[in-house]
């Protein structure tokens, strides 16, 4: 039985894991950028809508300004879950391992592993869907820490695209059409940024009050077209199955979203707060052009390279304790911020 694991093992151990479907992630975030530097460099990047203009034949060509981007630095937050591995573990029979035992403690010892880095690589990526949920609803992250004093990474959305509904204007109010609204907020979003917002995310209480439009009831289209499948009704996505479609709309497909997590304090949250309703597009070239950035990992074992999550494991002496750690330093970003919306509808 060895001392500890091997970096190549660990990051090997994670690279076997099943990867779960995290919906604002996968969806608005897709992509990944690894730095080989503590500090994530990120681009704004601006959608040029300008029309090609008119000159006659006989004169020169007319300069026109090249798409905008600016960029920023920051140094993302560490994230570091570790647990004791407990060592009555490989003493112990396993859940489903039939009685007597079948395997070696070194065998045990090998799956308790497993199950810790699992645990903390779940972690690690609701971290980052938080993030996302973030960036999505409020155009800016927030993180602080231990050792870390809060900081706020504005992306520079436009104070606009943040609503909340008051009084007589609240779905579910007479007279009130949520699907008016959306339309209205999706040509918000081209105006603003030339963007098409056509997926459009709700927590279940903005959802139950959307679903009662009469023009919603009318046009409402439960099929689910997926490659060559098309699939009939609501549609279950994203680890536990958080996220579920509910059809289309005109130009909109729409996704219902709830995904429970626990702060460090014990408290609880969500990553959809009640009545949200975010709007947004997806893609480089026409949506929000997101992706996940992290930053080098400080730590002599890891030999300072990009890695989007970097295990180890160690023992300490007398008393004789074994400890697995999983470092990350996430940063979620919206290189297209204002290529989403978000509104508290009531």
């Amino acid at each position: 039985m060895p001392d500890s694991y091997t970096t190549r093992t660990l990051v090997g151990v994670l690279g076997g894991l099943d990867r779960p479907q995290l919906f604002l992630l996968d969806t608005f975030f897709p992509d990944l950028a690894l730095f080989d530097t503590e500090t994530v460099d990120f681009d704004k990047l601006d959608r040029m809508t300008g029309l090609a203009p008119f000159v006659s034949p006989l004169k020169a060509g007319t300069p026109v300004a090249a798409r905008g981007a600016s960029v920023e630095s920051f140094t993302p937050a560490y994230v570091k879950p570790k647990n004791e591995l407990d060592a009555s573990r490989p003493l112990r029979r396993r859940p489903g391992e039939r009685f007597a035992g079948a395997m070696s403690a070194s065998e045990r010892r090998d799956l308790a592993l497993v199950d810790l880095l699992e645990d903390q690589y779940m972690r690690v990526l609701r971290r980052k869907e938080w993030m996302a949920s973030a960036a999505l609803r409020t155009g800016a992250v927030t993180v602080e820490g231990e050792g870390f004093p809060a900081q706020s990474v504005n992306f520079g959305r436009a104070s606009g695209l943040t609503k909340a509904l008051l009084t007589s204007a609240r779905w579910g109010e007479s007279g009130v059409s949520p699907l008016d609204d959306v339309q209205t907020w999706a040509d918000e979003v081209a105006t603003t940024s030339g963007a098409s917002a056509t997926t459009v995310v709700m927590d279940p209480k903005a959802w139950a009050l959307f679903r009662k439009d009469p023009q919603v009831a009318a046009l409402l289209d439960y099929r689910y077209a997926r490659s060559t499948e098309v699939e009939l009704g609501p549609v279950a996505r994203g680890e536990g199955q958080w996220a579920t479609y509910v059809g289309s709309v005109g130009q909109f497909d729409v996704w219902t979203y709830s995904q429970p997590y626990t702060n460090e304090d014990g408290t609880a949250g969500n990553m959809m707060p009640d009545y949200t309703v975010i709007l947004g597009g997806r893609g480089v070239e026409a949506g929000v052009a997101g992706y996940q950035a992290h930053g080098a990992i400080k730590d002599p074992r890891a030999g300072y390279q990009p890695l989007e999550i970097y295990p180890k494991s160690w023992i300490e002496d007398d008393p004789a304790v074994e400890w697995v750690m999983s470092q990350s330093a996430p940063l979620v970003i919206p290189a297209r911020p204002n290529a989403s919306l978000c509104a508290t509808v009531r």
